[in-house]
């Protein structure tokens, strides 16, 4: 499994991996693990090893990205006042402008490139099967490519994310994005299996190679039964005030301006009720979106980075939970990973997004919440129709547990085994029920 972040890093992208690495084991898959020993920028959650069988290899080389840790230092000097932060900016300009000249996926690739041969030996040693990569960062692919190419091993290419079509990419330069666009091309023509997070993301990756439709394939984001093992719902909510959380970053990329104006509409139209109502912020969020919250009025709470294990407890006492779909290209294929949390924390979900996305759909076919574009006065009654009806004492419903089997960690787990029970040609292996229980137990 190549997957840069992992375990003890922290945040939403390491959860898939991470999964995956728990439950294979039981579908007769022993899951060896190359990542980076630490990332700075990145939180640590030293809780999520205690997740993992013992029998999971982890082997975690040093970040030898010195360009990265260049620009952070060169970053840290822009926001200060003065000759510095002039310099800095002159600098960090040359280096963006020398970067855009390499025909690289991202700032990880020194990592990549130093990990090709340890890893070979590693393959050799303990004679692996199969090769897992997953993205972002999608120099995760282009290492699995390299291991590709020197083994000649079936190889699966996981994307979490898109690569070029991604509403965040943003590369400028046009020799960029031409060697970016060659190099995830080769990344979908030379994996034997292609797995994308939505039917909708899986077609736009199939699209670059439309003759090898065959090995594409959507295997969702999910959620782990044993997280909400034994949390009651609601279990820390005081009834006194109506918590719509929001678990996850909370920045501008997600948070865009008709949400805050719809925000304020509603919060203006509680008059005197307006402390009964509260906006919870679980997780990062940027000082503008601390300042653009403060704008609307709303009583509101931040928390900062949180254990995992915490955040899972924060969906299930909230009242309701806040769902922000980007709004850019591609951004209707988006299914953030935490909606199937969200969905198994089985309170009313909010969505803010696309009409006709893959969130929306979602939601909507589990009939888990209320889904709105991005419009001012759709948002503010979206919010009343929540906050009416908890106050009636008739709060709308989350969803319900017959239709999370489907999302469960456990299935999905079960369908990458099959895949790679697939690449080597061996049979299935195939589990009691009583196996199963313990599995979902974990």
């Amino acid at each position: 499994m190549v997957s840069c972040m992992f375990p003890p890093t922290g945040g939403p992208g390491v959860q898939r991996p991470a999964k995956f690495a728990k439950y294979l084991p039981d579908f007769g898959w022993s899951p060896t693990v190359w990542a980076i020993n630490r990332i700075n920028g990145m939180p640590r959650d030293p809780s999520l090893l205690s997740d993992l069988p013992d029998d999971v290899m982890i082997h975690a080389r040093p970040d030898s990205s010195k360009a990265r840790a260049m620009r952070r230092r060169i970053r840290s000097l822009i926001d200060t006042r003065g000759v510095a932060s002039k310099f800095a900016k002159a600098v960090d300009w040359r280096l963006e402008a020398w970067l855009a000249r390499k025909p690289i996926p991202d700032d990880y690739v020194a990592w990549a490139k130093a990990s090709v041969k340890p890893l070979c030996r590693l393959i050799r040693k303990e004679r692996i099967d199969v090769i897992y990569s997953t993205s972002p960062p999608h120099s995760n692919q282009w290492l699995a490519l390299a291991l590709k190419r020197e083994t000649n091993l079936p190889w699966v290419a996981d994307f979490r994310d898109l690569f070029t079509d991604n509403y965040l990419y943003e590369e400028a330069s046009p020799k960029r994005r031409i060697a970016h666009g060659r190099l995830e091309e080769e990344f979908l023509e030379r994996a034997d299996v292609v797995v994308g997070v939505t039917d909708r993301q899986t077609a736009i990756l199939s699209d670059h190679v439309p003759t090898l439709r065959h090995k594409f394939l959507t295997i969702t984001n999910g959620f782990d039964p044993a997280d909400f093992s034994g949390l009651q719902v609601g279990q820390c909510s005081d009834g006194m005030r109506f918590v719509l959380a929001h678990v996850g970053r909370f920045d501008h990329r997600r948070m865009n301006d008709a949400w805050f104006n719809g925000l304020k509409r509603f919060v203006t139209s509680l008059g005197s009720d307006r402390e009964r109502f509260m906006l919870r912020i679980v997780g990062h969020a940027s000082s503008e979106t601390h300042k653009k919250a403060a704008a609307t009025g709303v009583a509101s709470t931040f928390t900062g980075y949180i254990s995992h294990a915490e955040a899972v407890r924060e969906m299930r006492s909230a009242d309701a939970l806040l769902l922000n779909i980007p709004h850019g290209p591609n951004g209707d294929s988006v299914i953030a990973a935490k909606v199937f949390e969200y969905l198994a924390a089985q309170q009313p979900i909010l969505v803010v997004g696309p009409q006709g996305g893959e969130c929306e759909k979602i939601v909507q076919s589990c009939e888990a919440g209320l889904t709105v574009g991005f419009d001012e006065q759709a948002i503010s009654d979206a919010l009343g129709r929540l906050y009416n009806a908890w106050r009636a004492g008739t709060p709308i419903r989350g969803c319900s547990k017959e239709r999370l089997d489907p999302y469960s960690r456990v299935a999905l787990a079960r369908k990458l085994a099959s895949v790679l029970d697939g690449l080597v040609g061996r049979a299935p292996r195939h589990r009691t029920a009583g196996q199963l229980m313990k599995a979902c137990a974990r």
